[in-house]
């Protein structure tokens, strides 16, 4: 019998793939390979952050890894863009990295709390693609004597694999007029135990808030919830009670988590209140439920759940 030979090419959400023995006992999952990826902006980053490589395994649940890289400036730096490339996409669940003193490096906290020695520098998501600038005349500090701290997340996709992630930064040539912050808003208030959603529960609600103590302009907003979440919006409750809506995320999707950046920033006076509203689906009808049957609880991995809003701000 004549052997068939079969080659296709397959360029869907990321990967490459390219069958050339499908009827010779070759198993085309072996063949995948993560899409190449390149350097969004024009030219090189003024430094790139070599993440320590990671092999993960083809099954299995697996703890975050969290590291840390002494940075070698002699002089401050301040970010203006950052881009994450990641080794191979399709087990990097998350990565966030924070601009911490050398001495505290090892220091324990959560990615819901906010530290206050802790300065959030960027994040990688799923859909999460394009470089991050920062808004005119905005940077991140990178004081001397500094590292930067990564919390990784990966997750097992069945095939063993290799991943090296490089984080890109651009530097600016002055020092901005003000540092870009981030503040995370979570319901349950750093721990995870705080989430249970009912079985079968179509639209289960959770909400949180948080108030900004001094004026404050916001520039962007991203959703983070894990497979069952559903929707999320953020509005703004002023000091005389009005109350305007920052964004609405309609129709949320784990593998879809970009930042949104608003049109025009907004300036919240001292005492403005941001709401973060929100609701799961853990029923049959959504596809992503790993048992509709069965709760949901808090958890650090995508099978349990998460509700953080992360909102990008200046302040006076």
């Amino acid at each position: 019998m004549k052997k068939t030979v079969l080659t296709t090419s397959l360029l869907m959400a990321g990967v490459s793939l390219t069958i050339s023995s499908a009827f010779a006992g070759v198993d085309p999952l072996t063949q995948v390979k993560p899409a190449d990826a390149g350097w969004g902006l024009n030219g090189a980053p003024d430094y790139i952050v070599d993440v320590p490589a990671a092999l993960i395994p083809a099954t299995g649940v697996l703890d975050y890894i969290n590291t840390t890289i002494e940075m070698p400036f002699a002089e401050e730096k301040w970010v203006k863009s950052v881009q994450f490339i990641p080794g191979d996409k399709r087990v990097l669940h998350h990565l966030l990295s924070y601009v911490v003193a050398t001495e505290d490096a090892d220091r324990e906290f959560d990615e819901a709390d906010n530290v206050s020695t802790v300065e959030f520098l960027e994040g990688f998501a799923p859909g999460k693609e394009d470089p991050t600038t920062f808004p005119e005349n905005t940077g991140v500090k990178i004081p001397v004597g500094s590292a930067i701290r990564m919390s990784i997340h990966y997750t097992a996709m069945g095939q063993e694999t290799e991943d090296a992630t490089r984080v890109g930064l651009w530097f600016a040539d002055e020092a901005p007029e003000k540092a870009f912050r981030t503040y995370s808003v979570s319901s349950r208030g750093g721990r995870e135990d705080a989430i249970l959603i009912p079985a079968g529960d179509m639209n289960y609600e959770m909400s949180t808030n948080h108030m900004f103590e001094e004026e404050t302009t916001l520039y962007s907003f991203r959703a983070h919830m894990h497979y069952r979440g559903k929707s999320m919006r953020a509005s703004v409750i002023y000091p005389d009670q009005t109350r305007e809506e920052i964004i609405n995320v309609a129709n949320y999707n784990f593998g879809w988590q970009p930042t949104y950046r608003l049109d025009e920033p907004m300036t919240l006076p001292a005492g403005s209140r941001v709401v973060v509203e929100g609701a799961f689906d853990n029923s049959q009808y959504n596809t992503g439920v790993p048992d509709p049957s069965e709760p949901a609880l808090g958890g650090l991995q995508s099978w349990d759940e998460m509700f953080i809003g992360y909102f990008s701000y200046t302040d006076e």
